[in-house]
């Protein structure tokens, strides 16, 4: 049913779709060929595993995996196969796009009370910080690389608020 799938990323050859699901009772990454429709659930995490996107060759998959209150980037074969996680820092990880190299996995960080753009390596594992906002009040979303890799747009939201004071009556 098309309740059970959120999140849809199409693959970059335009053959296949991958997506959340809750229908293994938590959610998990499944993909689905576009010209079949054979459906294939690719992770059993039972905490969970969602939010996917696809490598700009279409061999891997990165998201994000829920350890307690803790998320990690994590990557497999996008065919299915061993997931390896490549953050292990306390805080949120929320990947969104490959570097067109497909080395470097974009993501929204939450670290230290604060939320900025970082990257990861898929083969070093090095963790690099992009950003360096301070405003308790902001955060981060949707880091996308350029495809010529020298530049990233992304979402930066700063949230205000207002503190009324009514006299009842």
């Amino acid at each position: 049913p098309a309740q059970d799938l959120t999140f849809p990323r199409i693959s970059p050859d335009g053959k296949q779709l991958a997506f959340n699901s809750k229908k293994s009772g938590t959610t998990n990454i499944w993909v689905a060929s576009i010209e079949s429709g054979a459906v294939k659930q690719l992770t059993f995490d039972t905490e969970a595993s969602g939010f996917p996107c696809w490598s700009p060759d279409g061999q891997f998959l990165a998201f994000e995996v829920k350890r307690g209150d803790t998320t990690h980037v994590a990557i497999m074969p996008s065919a299915g196969g061993q997931v390896v996680e490549l953050t292990s820092d306390q805080g949120q990880s929320w990947p969104h796009s490959w570097s067109p190299d497909g080395d470097k996995i974009a993501f929204a960080g939450f670290r230290n009370g604060f939320w900025n753009l970082w990257s990861v390596s898929r083969t070093s594992r090095a963790l690099k910080q992009m950003t360096n906002y301070t405003k308790l009040n902001a955060f981060v979303r949707y880091p996308t690389w350029s495809p010529q890799g020298d530049r990233i747009v992304y979402e930066y939201t700063e949230t205000t608020g207002n503190i009324w004071l009514m006299e009842l009556k």
